[in-house]
This record gives C-alpha cells, structure tokens and sequence, in this order.
C-alpha cells in the first residue's frame, strides 16, 4: 500500500508576505498542544498558532522554516465561522522567532519557551461520515468546492438496491484530502439514496493495517462498492476525478 506523510508544504515566504490577508482555517491534520492552529486555506501553505504559551499569534512558514509574532489587532475571527480566521500579514513585522526542525515537527523558540507543530495522530479504524468531518475539516471545506455531474446524482438519488461502500483512506494522506472530499460531496448531495458508508482510517509510515492488507488495498484512497455483502467494484485511481459516476453506473446494474 502506498502511504505517505507530508508535514508541511514549502513554499515562498515572500508570497504570503506580500500579501493583504491570508484566510486560515481549523485543521485536523496538524497540531500544537495546547493551542488553537490554524492552516492556511488557499496555497502556499502556512501556519497561525493562537493562544499559546508564547503570548502572542504565531505565524509559521516553510521553506525555509521561520517564524514571528503578530499583532494580535491582526487576526480577525470570521464572525460567521468558527473555524476560520483572517490574518493581515502587511506592515511592520513582528519578532522573528528561533525556528527548528526536529523530527517530524517544528520547534519555535522564544526566550526559552518553546511550541512544536506536528503531525496530528492518524485517525484509525471504522468511523462514520460526520465523525470523519469532525475530525478532518478540511475534508468538509473542500467537499463544498467540488460540484459533481448533475446526471450521475440524479442517478444515485433514484437507486433502489441498498448499496453499501467501505472507503480506505489516510488522514495523513494528501491524495486522500484531495480526493475524499469529492465523494463527502457526492453523499452530502445524494441524501436519502440507499447508501451506507464507512470509512476506515489506515497508519503512516508503513505500518501494517490487518483490514486493508486483507482487502488487498494497494493504494489510497480506495473504495470497495458492495451489495449484499459482494464486491461489485472499486473506485480508485483515475475513477477519483468524478466518483459521482463510477458510483451511480453501479448502482444502476440490477440485483443478481
């Protein structure tokens, strides 16, 4: 099986920098104990850290890594969403901070305090739609981007025969987080259609996960269409671009 994780993106410090405002948003994929972190929403990635240890916002790069403080005037919360928030990045700057890669991490120092950004632990095991959502915010952000073929939903909305799809993934994984949030749409906008999902959360960095090496999963994400109990095909691959029509071309072949 194909696993990899990514911690951060590089990226040019000097684009975000030049910028008037950056959006950022909750993550499940990174976090800072203690702290409320925050990932950029568009590219190039970067990292807002909130009521740390430190005093003061934190805004993080990569690329090569750095650090500073902000004013805290310069962060604003979306009054609408909880989960988002606004930073200036413009003006005089802040404190640049000691800044260290160490493992898997990122340590930013001040004054002999320090904060570590890290990888989130792996979301593992079976877990519904909304418990995925919860916990990988992303997934929910990008679902709402992506608009499926009208057609194909029409067709899984007037599907009959209950089907059912078990969806590999890793939340570590960046094919997954930008792949899975197409199918979160498809059954975000098909509700009511006799679908039943589950979604199983795998390890990184190669671990051995006993249901995926049964299923014979060899990449991520994967999802195993069945009808009672019966394989009927996977999405995978290229099928990803519109799993939309993988899907309602399965559930339109009749009952054996």
């Amino acid at each position: 099986m194909t696993r990899r994780i990514v911690l951060v993106v590089s990226f040019v410090w000097s684009a975000v920098a030049g910028a008037a405002t950056v959006d950022f948003a909750t993550t499940g994929q990174f976090e800072v104990q203690g702290a409320q972190l925050y990932r950029s929403v568009e590219l190039p990635v970067a990292f807002v850290v909130l009521g740390s240890k430190l005093g003061r916002p934190v805004l993080i790069s990569t690329g090569p890594v750095t650090a500073r403080l902000l004013d805290p005037a310069r962060v604003t919360k979306d009054p609408a969403d909880a989960t988002r928030v606004r930073v200036d990045t413009g003006g005089t700057q802040g404190d640049t901070l000691v800044t260290k890669v160490d493992g898997s991490g990122i340590l930013v120092d001040r004054d002999g305090i320090t904060l570590k950004l890290t990888a989130s632990p792996p979301v593992l095991g079976d877990h519904t739609l909304d418990q995925v959502l919860q916990a990988m915010p992303e997934y929910r952000r990008s679902a709402a981007r992506y608009t499926p073929d009208t057609a194909a939903l029409d067709a899984i909305r007037r599907a009959k025969q209950p089907t059912e799809l078990f969806v590999v993934f890793g939340s570590w994984c960046s094919h997954c987080e930008q792949l899975i949030p197409r199918l979160v749409r498809v059954l975000q906008d098909s509700q009511g259609a006799p679908l039943t999902v589950t979604f199983h959360g795998v390890p990184a960095d190669g671990a051995k996960d006993q249901v995926a090496d049964d299923l014979r999963v060899s990449g991520l994400p994967t999802a195993i269409v069945r009808r009672d109990g019966k394989e009927l095909a996977r999405i995978e691959h290229e099928a990803w671009e519109a799993p939309e029509k993988t899907l309602a071309a399965l559930v339109a072949v009749p009952a054996r």
